[in-house]
């Protein structure tokens, strides 16, 4: 009977034993396998966050593409330049309803300067784009350049700054159709500059992480979107001109 029995603890002592065994060998195989699935889920993180910017120098050095620098510069100057033009396009085209500015200053001259800042602005905006063509890492051409969301590099924030300059030409060109649309068409339609101004934004915001992080050309974006707000608020609300004579306007429906 003790002989059964010590043969019987061997046995179950053999078995807890061999489950210990089986049970520590499958311990390092989850950690190797939970760090397998840690690294295939962080690696993409990783590698986007180290990766390069997709059309930068070093893009182009990782793909063994040539990069002309200078190209690089004009273009990087052309956006910088047609970037504060349109802001003053905005803020000229605002003063031109304000009247206690043309008070200040005839009507004719807001026109010709917001005019010439528009027309300047969208050549320097043209300028730009084209540079692009110069550089092969980009890989755009012509149906590229003119048609939005075809390209391959960076294809929704190139496509947002083409389709934001399309619409502020088309706007610009619509100066020539006020007498055919008429004035109040013609307005909603110009006020579409407003839209334009917007994509173009969330192209400079995209396209480059320098506008994300705090430096001199971040803070300038900001301060020209903000300088576009303000002045969006202002011609969107109504003067206190136009509230007493509305309710002028009211006061003598009233009486009669």
């Amino acid at each position: 009977m003790r002989r059964n029995l010590h043969a019987g603890s061997s046995v179950v002592g053999s078995g807890t034993a061999d489950r210990d065994r089986r049970t520590r060998r499958r311990v390092p195989e989850a950690v190797v396998v939970a760090g397998c699935a840690l690294y295939a889920f962080l690696a993409p993180v990783a590698h986007a966050a180290t990766a390069p910017i997709p059309g930068s120098p070093l893009d182009a050095y990782d793909r063994n593409i040539p990069y002309d620098t200078g190209v690089h510069r004009i273009a990087r100057l052309a956006a910088l330049i047609a970037y504060v033009l349109m802001i003053a396009t905005v803020v000229f085209g605002v003063m031109l309803r304000l009247r206690f500015m043309q008070r200040l200053v005839n009507r004719s001259t807001f026109y010709g300067a917001h005019m010439t800042l528009a027309l300047t602005a969208v050549i320097f905006g043209g300028i730009h784009g084209l540079t692009f063509l110069y550089q092969p890492v980009w890989r755009i051409g012509w149906p590229q350049l003119t048609v939005p969301f075809l390209g391959g590099v960076q294809r929704v924030p190139v496509g947002l700054g083409i389709l934001g300059t399309e619409l502020a030409v088309a706007v610009a060109c619509s100066v020539w159709l006020q007498r055919r649309l008429g004035y109040h068409r013609w307005l909603r339609t110009h006020q579409l500059a407003y839209a334009a101004f917007a994509l173009i934004w969330l192209h400079i915001f995209l396209v480059h992480p320098e506008p994300r992080h705090l430096n001199p050309v971040a803070v300038g974006v900001a301060v020209g979107a903000g300088s576009v707000l303000l002045v969006w608020l202002i011609r969107i609300l109504p003067s206190q001109s136009r509230l007493r004579q509305k309710a002028f306007t009211s006061g003598t429906g009233g009486d009669r």
